[in-house]
């Protein structure tokens, strides 16, 4: 779960501007949406569970970008033959870099505090046992995303974050936006005060173009802004994103905390000097670059498809 973790945190940073189905979980790109509201963020972080030798490093948001070329990932590697080919001419080379423009992702999301929750929590039918429960949620007039999700059953812990996520309806010529449900749940001083009610808007997941530069030295790659964008919307992308962060919610949560809330709480703290257990609209960014880390991360398996079958 690590890398997908990863992938929300490491966005934060840039879009701040301070000073200083994937369910085969990966918390690096989570980090880096974070680190990314940081300005002049030099922290870097590695995937490793993407078949690189030693992982891959990168330095800002990953943007869903799955990094081709000799120092990416091994079977992405199209690239015809290049001086980078020849080992015994690499070995004689001090330092290199290039850049590709790749296909990755862009989207557009926002979260704001709310005074009500589609979200339930009730004890799980048939269970005598006060530490697990269940959580659901309701979609009046809206369409359910989880169609395949009737429970979510969780530990019952002090710290208890629940998930849905729901599909509003689209006027004519327009595109469907969704509807992201967080709702923290515990005692007096817990979740239920500092996440309270949570709602988030994803208007739109695009496949996009970006120019990927590798740097040998560091050893790092990076993103800068998107050259171009699909003008097409594809529904099922964002579908099956929040299907997967619904899951990684659900497996983030243990008897003492959830792993997802406590990587935002813990850099509100640290970098922002946030208090740990109080609503601030600072937490909502930090929330908003974590979910888009994840959503990024979740559909970079379908990045070849799309680019492939879509964007020729």
């Amino acid at each position: 779960m690590v890398d997908v973790l990863e992938s929300g945190r490491g966005n934060v940073s840039q879009q701040l501007g301070l000073s200083t189905w994937c369910l085969s979980y990966d918390f690096f790109s989570t980090t880096l949406q974070i680190l990314s509201l940081i300005s002049n963020n030099s922290q870097s972080l590695s995937f490793s569970q993407l078949g690189s030798r030693d992982g891959l490093h990168f330095l800002g948001p990953i943007r869903g970008v799955l990094p081709i070329g000799p120092n990416g990932v091994p079977a992405f590697n199209t690239l015809g033959p290049s001086p980078l080919s020849d080992n015994e001419t690499t070995a004689g080379i001090i330092s290199y870099n290039y850049t590709l423009e790749q296909q990755g992702l862009t989207s557009e999301i926002s979260c704001n505090y709310a005074d009500e929750s589609p979200i339930r929590f009730s004890a799980v039918p048939g269970v005598d046992a006060p530490w697990v429960l269940q959580y659901n949620g309701t979609c009046e007039g809206e369409v359910d995303v989880l169609t395949d999700v009737v429970t979510f059953v969780a530990p019952n812990a002090n710290n208890t974050l629940g998930f849905w996520a729901c599909q509003s309806p689209s006027a004519v010529g327009e595109s469907s936006t969704y509807s992201i449900y967080l709702r923290g749940k515990g005692l007096p001083g817990s979740y239920q005060d500092s996440i309270g009610n949570i709602t988030c808007t994803v208007s739109s997941i695009l496949p996009a173009t970006y120019p990927l530069t590798y740097q040998s030295l560091p050893r790092i790659f990076s993103t800068k802004g998107s050259i171009a964008n699909s003008t097409q919307v594809y529904p099922r992308l964002i579908e099956y994103a929040l299907i997967g962060l619904g899951g990684v919610i659900h497996e983030a949560q243990n008897f003492q905390a959830n792993l997802v809330a406590e990587s935002v709480i813990t850099f509100g703290i640290k970098s922002f000097g946030l208090p740990p257990y109080q609503q601030d609209p600072k937490y909502l960014e930090l929330y908003q670059s974590m979910i888009q880390g994840i959503l990024e991360y979740e559909v970079r398996p379908f990045n070849s498809f799309y680019i492939r079958v879509f964007l020729r």
